[in-house]
């Protein structure tokens, strides 16, 4: 029987020992110390990278988040609503209407996540004639009718001097309010009308519609006018709210 003899690694003496690596020394090395050991110094640099990459990221997200959000309430494109530019561009147009002497824009309304209703109020000069009237509130109409969607609704005052009419998209439900308008302010003792919607949102529902029909008649009389004009207000927009005031001067 043959005996290994010490350092010899199993090869039988005398016979030629390989100097190729094996398997193992070839992944690993011959010996421990071919696996390079961290120093602590190495470890810190490492790990305060990892830290200021996580920041980074975290940084990075943070920022596109906010700019989706902001896209989102402010408007991108052709896409989310853009309110603003919306009155900018009614205002643009109604500027250029003859007979417009100013437009005023109030804030926009937020009236859900992607949506804004939004109102100008537009002077129009008082010595204009009926017919000249009806040219500006048709063309503010469709200033209104072109300046909204995207989720902006597009809505306006106009103030005729003794008449001030609401405007919106809607020509017809326009062109109703400035006809009862007229109608009520030729009551006797109506020394102006209102016609337009409530405070809560502008709307084109007939029940929304809120007429205010100034008068210096008190009593019986303002009795009279308001009987009258409920019943001339409702035979256009039914369920409409009636209120009277005093003429401002």
């Amino acid at each position: 029987m043959t005996v290994d003899e010490p350092g010899t690694g199993g090869a039988r003496p005398g016979w030629p020992q390989s100097t190729e690596a094996d398997d193992l020394d070839r992944a690993f090395g011959p010996g421990t110390e071919s696996v390079a050991v961290r120093t602590p110094r190495q470890r810190l640099g490492r790990g305060a990278l990892i830290a200021i990459g996580v920041v980074v990221t975290a940084g990075v997200i943070a920022v596109v988040l906010v700019t989706i959000i902001g896209s989102v309430q402010n408007g991108v494109g052709g896409v989310f609503p853009r309110p603003q530019a919306a009155l900018d561009r009614f205002g643009s147009v109604a500027g250029e209407v003859d007979g417009v002497q100013r437009v005023r824009d109030d804030e926009p309304t937020k009236t859900s996540f992607a949506s804004y209703d939004v109102q100008s109020t537009v002077a129009v000069a008082p010595t204009l004639s009926d017919a000249e009237r009806t040219a500006v509130v048709d063309a503010l109409s469709d200033a209104a009718d072109d300046a909204s969607g995207n989720g902006v609704r597009v809505f306006a005052v106009a103030d005729l001097g003794v008449l001030e009419v609401g405007v919106s998209a809607d020509g017809e439900a326009t062109g109703k309010r400035l006809a009862l308008a007229r109608q009520l302010d030729a009551i006797g003792g109506v020394t102006g009308v209102r016609c337009s919607w409530g405070d809560d949102a502008p709307s084109d529902e007939a029940a929304a519609q809120t007429i205010t029909v100034e008068t210096h008649g008190t009593g019986n009389a303002l009795g009279a006018i308001m009987a009258k004009a409920t019943q001339e207000a409702h035979a256009v927009f039914p369920g409409a709210t009636l209120e009277s005031a005093a003429p401002a001067s």
